[in-house]
């Protein structure tokens, strides 16, 4: 099968539709020269006429045409001045060139310049010219079957990339929840085994309290409670999105200062705390924020861990909250360790992805951002405001509404 019969093949398989209007436009400065060419074609064609180069631009933007027969001696614009602008207009119509001469120059212009289909000269043998706008349009009928198809595979293309994009997303997507529903089953299996621990360390907690042990006992007490209240939450919470796909809230206002004092005496339970410098600052007259403070906590620990982890012995961890931008409170965390490279800051919040390898779950960062979604705020990473490196990490949530 030739190449044109495949081309057309192909047209009709994917329903190119017609590529010819069967129009020609003649364009000559004679009146008597376009009659007879009009007539000549009239019979297999429809034909426009001009009488200018101006005026068959006109004609050729406002209407569909295959071929443009023009004389090139016209006044104001050649005929070989013409088809190079009407190639620029229409590159898929065909030129031909008629001459009452042979002039090097005038060819060397339309096939460099102008880049006619075909040039002839007067007096033209009618069937020669009969071939001519024949070939001429069958060569246009190619040239847009080929554009249209080029143009048909690369939307076919497109919309089969965006078809596996969907069905990669997707099925990463299934992955995901499969991973979240086996955690979920483990973490309710371990919540439950937590809870009597819990259990006995509040009994020893109330214990103590009644018998005024020491500071030095009752504080790493406190402390341990505190813990283990907090991992439970974790756990709660992770167990709640992987069975429900979302989280239970229970909303009440707060304090920040709160949630910050709250998520410190968690983080003295890790051995880093003791090695690192952690300064904390709460900015003056912060309104309250309606949240669920156990998840809240559990978010700003999340920070302080990783913070913890990142930073190296004697150096400092900034931690605090300020009034932001349209009535909302923000939360930051701030490291002076190495940073976040580039091409993996844009997935640390993905769910299963870890910056720290194997030693991470990769749920940490997910499970604060959507807490952090859920009371309507955000969680981002941005740049350091006080080092060159580190990293500092910002929970957006708004403010509780005034009471009037």
């Amino acid at each position: 099968m030739s190449d044109q019969n495949t081309l057309s093949a192909l047209a009709t398989r994917y329903g190119v539709g017609e590529t010819l209007t069967g129009a020609i436009l003649i364009v000559d400065d004679d009146a008597e020269n376009i009659a007879v060419l009009q007539a000549f074609l009239d019979s297999e064609y429809v034909v426009h006429a001009a009488t200018s180069g101006k005026q068959a631009l006109e004609i050729a933007v406002t209407t569909n045409i295959d071929v443009v027969i023009a004389d090139h001696r016209m006044p104001e614009m050649t005929g070989t001045e013409l088809l190079e602008e009407l190639r620029g207009l229409k590159p898929d119509v065909a030129g031909i060139l008629l001459t009452a001469y042979t002039d090097t120059p005038v060819l060397i212009s339309a096939i460099n310049r102008a880049r006619v289909f075909r040039h002839m000269k007067k007096p033209w043998d009618p069937d020669e010219l009969l071939a001519a706008v024949a070939q001429a349009s069958e060569y246009v009928h190619q040239c847009r079957l080929n554009i249209r198809l080029v143009n048909l595979l690369a939307r076919r293309s497109e919309e089969l990339g965006n078809a596996l994009d969907e069905l990669r997303a997707t099925q990463q997507h299934m992955q995901h929840m499969e991973r979240l529903g086996t955690m979920g089953r483990l973490a309710a299996g371990v919540t439950h085994d937590l809870k009597n621990v819990l259990q006995s360390l509040m009994l020893l907690e109330r214990i103590a309290t009644t018998w005024q042990v020491p500071t030095q006992v009752m504080d790493p007490l406190q402390v341990s409670v505190a813990a283990m209240r907090n991992l439970l939450g974790s756990l709660t919470s992770l167990n709640q999105f992987a069975s429900r796909g979302a989280l239970d809230m229970a909303t009440t206002p707060l304090e920040p200062a709160d949630v910050l004092r709250d998520a410190e005496t968690v983080a003295r339970m890790d051995v880093a705390y003791r090695e690192r410098k952690l300064v904390v600052s709460v900015g003056p007259k912060l309104p309250t924020i309606q949240g669920d403070r156990q998840k809240l906590v559990q978010v700003m620990v999340n920070l302080l861990r990783n913070a913890l982890q990142a930073t190296e012995v004697n150096h400092t961890i900034r931690v605090d909250a300020r009034v932001g931008p349209h009535e909302t409170v923000v939360f930051a965390v701030e490291d002076e360790g190495t940073g976040i490279p580039e091409h993996l800051a844009r997935r640390v919040f993905d769910p299963f992805f870890s910056t720290k390898g194997e030693l991470g779950m990769g749920m940490g960062l997910y499970m604060a951002r959507l807490i952090a979604e859920s009371h309507g705020g955000s969680l981002r990473l941005v740049a350091p405001e006080h080092l060159k490196r580190g990293t500092r990490f910002e929970v957006v949530l708004p403010a509780a509404p005034r009471l009037h």
